[in-house]
């Protein structure tokens, strides 16, 4: 058989001040009508140029072909017009994007959205469609999607929608003209895990039902595991290996990728030894603490809507932990944390650190910077017009530390083993994990006592996740640091927690030590969250602990 897309020794560059940089290295790759392939590999190894070269979107005149031909149904794309390459768009390629927060227009409702991709389609088909037949259309494709209420969806603005409803019109806006191939680039990453679940089995459902191709993109192992037939493996522009999902999950030959495999925190691994929660007095207690934010009033000035984002409960974080708070978005981990921080206040309710009230505490000196946050993205949390030193030294003179700034500063880069030329450097010039180890210094600079750490390794490669999560294991140790590690990632969870919490809709369902609450969890929605957990391996899928797909519906719904 023909292959559907047939890239053959093909190599780029963009074109850079005074010369090249070369990009793709001789690349080649196949796939066949109704095949499902994965491309993985971290950040810069040119995964997204291939498949932007794919679609067509990269800029011709930054880019330089030095070899190979790349081509679809036989015919080469680097030969063809560009009126033809542009109708590919429209009739045999699709590409599904990876944020859904960032895909649309915020001050355009859905349908504006839509209807633009309807208007390229009839351009490039030479089809043309009344308005009612447009809109029954789209509502069609929303419908296969599996998105209810379509009509208020296609009426919608984006932010009125759930982050996977934004997907699934993503998903719908790549299936509004017939395709025969679909590129899926990282279509889960910015997901929730159940959320994400649901996503990854709509695709492969999709990809059946419609008789597609699928080109996956994704350094997410446990998701090409689900989805793939065969997998490519990119480094530095570069395909390091090939084979079969078994092949390569089984018997992976070369380095690179059995380190991407070592990097993976693994749910449930053998001879795998659980941290033992501290046996130090608590630290922190929240007590029947709740957070309520209200909405619109009337007239007369009286509340008429409100959201509970935290509802009641009791939970204590002993010195010394790594406390896990895990959950979806929404389920009020964050707002428990800015209450935390003193960033708004609870309700109702108390926070006691070290059996005082929160305020209390806080008004001691000595106690007013002990709790400092590590955000999520590196790249949004620094300025990027200072240097390193100059954002090292903002806490460093507001806390009063002014008299020996380069050597405080020193102190700090060493402490998260980055080398001293990096001071003068600005963030542009550092990588993904240099820069969250930037922000970890940038939260150390106050001697805390308490480091809330929300979500620091979602925006990174597993490898460099795996460097992270080493290196707060040490800064634990050397300096006797208590963690609030909030994350919907529950294998890491898993390998750097010692107890647990699970929140959904602002309660508490429930908390305990780590594997007591991995391999025995009492809540269906719990089981749930663990079953949808994509895992590289048969044997770390049998060790999932059973909920029917009845309970675990209804434990999503109504927990």
């Amino acid at each position: 058989m023909q292959p559907l897309i047939e890239i053959s020794d093909f190599s780029l560059a963009f074109k850079v001040y005074g010369g090249q940089r070369q990009v793709l290295h001789r690349i080649s790759l196949h796939i066949h009508p109704g095949e499902r392939v994965a491309l993985i590999g971290e950040s810069g190894s040119g995964k997204s140029v291939t498949s932007k070269m794919l679609m067509g979107t990269l800029n011709s005149q930054q880019i330089v072909i030095n070899s190979g031909d790349i081509k679809v149904d036989g015919e080469s794309l680097l030969s063809m017009e560009h009126s033809k390459r542009e109708s590919l768009k429209g009739s045999v390629m699709s590409m599904i994007q990876q944020d859904p927060q960032t895909s649309f227009n915020p001050v355009f409702r859905i349908r504006t959205h839509l209807n633009d991709i309807m208007k390229f389609v009839e351009k490039t088909s030479g089809v043309k469609y009344t308005r009612a037949e447009r809109k029954a259309h789209i509502l069609a494709v929303l419908d296969k999607v599996k998105l209810t209420d379509t009509e208020r969806v296609y009426n919608a603005y984006p932010w009125q929608l759930s982050g996977g409803m934004r997907q699934r019109v993503l998903i719908a806006m790549a299936l509004l003209h017939p395709t025969k191939l679909l590129i899926a680039d990282e279509p889960g990453t910015a997901l929730d895990v159940t959320t994400q679940d649901e996503i990854i089995k709509l695709i492969n459902q999709l990809v059946e039902d419609e008789q597609l191709a699928l080109l996956m993109i994704t350094h997410n192992l446990g998701v090409v595991r689900k989805t793939a037939d065969r997998v490519y493996v990119m480094q530095h522009g570069r395909i390091v290996e090939h084979g079969s999902v078994a092949n390569i999950f089984d018997r992976a030959k070369h380095s690179y990728t059995q380190r991407l495999f070592d990097s993976v925190p693994r749910l449930y691994a053998p001879n795998q030894e659980p941290k033992p929660p501290s046996s130090k007095a608590p630290l922190v207690r929240f007590v029947e603490t709740c957070k309520t934010f209200h909405g619109k009033k009337d007239w007369r000035g009286r509340v008429t809507s409100q959201v509970k984002a935290v509802k009641p409960l009791n939970l204590s974080i002993n010195q010394g932990d790594t406390f896990g708070l895990a959950g979806e978005s929404g389920s009020g981990k964050t707002t428990l944390a800015r209450m935390l921080m003193g960033i708004i206040d609870c309700t109702d309710g108390n926070i006691m650190i070290e059996a005082k009230p929160l305020a209390t505490w806080r008004a001691n000196q000595a106690n007013r910077h002990s709790i400092q946050m590590v955000h999520q993205n590196p790249a949004a949390s620094l300025n990027p017009r200072r240097t390193i030193a100059q954002t090292l030294s903002v806490p460093l003179k507001y806390i009063g530390k002014s008299q020996d700034i380069d050597g405080e500063i020193r102190r700090l880069l060493e402490l998260v083993e980055l080398p001293q030329e990096y001071a003068e450097m600005y963030p542009s010039s550092l990588s993904g994990g240099q820069k969250q180890r930037v922000a970890i210094a940038r939260a150390l600079a106050a001697n805390p006592k308490i480091l809330v750490l929300d979500e620091p390794t979602s925006a990174l490669d597993v490898s460099v996740q795996k460097s992270v999560i080493e290196l707060l294991e040490r800064l634990q140790s050397d300096l006797g640091l208590t963690y609030l590690f909030i994350s919907h990632d529950l294998s890491l969870m898993r390998q750097f927690c010692n107890r647990v919490a699970v929140m959904y809709r602002g309660e508490l369902l429930e908390v305990g030590d780590t594997q007591t609450l991995f391999d025995m969890p009492n809540h269906n929605y719990t089981r749930a969250l663990i079953r949808a957990i994509p895992v590289i391996s048969e044997e770390e899928e049998r060790h999932k602990p059973y909920v029917s797909d009845a309970d675990a519906k209804a434990a999503l719904a109504s927990a």
